[in-house]
């Protein structure tokens, strides 16, 4: 989030935010509402996809001033869908990714995603967050998986990799 400004007012933030909302989100901003206080921003409102929300979020992230944010913002989709029919398509979403591995699993209630498993890489996690986040019906998630080291502290060879590092054109900083 920007940084605090003495000099902005609670209602030039609120301007800023409702700005970046407008042109900045690339999200229908007229179903949400900003209240500006002491630096933090508070969104409510309604949008269809669970997306359009994180969208918001980040659209005021960006805006220099804003200290804290509440995302009150619910989602009300514009056809209600089974959470059997929302879980389907979230697990072909996670099978269309290659880099998502196949012991992530999905669970619904509510409309509402949690992911669990284990992957090797944060990438991988992220990935598997980001497929699902589109789904249509969908109105969070959660992000269980954890991350299952390559190696174990026991297995890395401390020489081995001072060794990479002394050959490494990088400066180490």
């Amino acid at each position: 989030m920007g940084t605090s400004l003495a000099w902005q007012t609670d209602s030039q933030l609120h301007d800023a935010v409702q700005r970046q909302l407008d042109w900045g989100s690339g999200l229908n901003a007229k179903e949400i509402a900003v209240l500006a206080s002491d630096g933090i921003i508070t969104l409510t409102g309604f949008v269809s996809t669970y997306a359009e929300k994180l969208a918001a979020e980040e659209a005021v992230k960006r805006v220099r001033g804003v200290r804290g944010l509440a995302n009150d913002i619910q989602i009300k989709p514009s056809d209600e869908r089974s959470d059997p029919d929302i879980a389907k398509d979230a697990v072909h979403s996670l099978q269309s990714r290659p880099d998502v591995p196949r012991s992530v699993t999905v669970t619904v209630r509510d409309g509402f995603l949690t992911l669990e498993g284990s992957v090797e890489w944060n990438c991988q996690r992220t990935a598997a967050e980001s497929a699902v986040r589109h789904v249509e019906g969908v109105k969070g998630v959660s992000n269980a998986i954890y991350i299952k080291p390559v190696a174990s502290p026991s297995q890395v060879d401390v020489n081995t990799i001072a060794r990479r590092f002394e050959h490494s054109e990088r400066p180490l900083v």
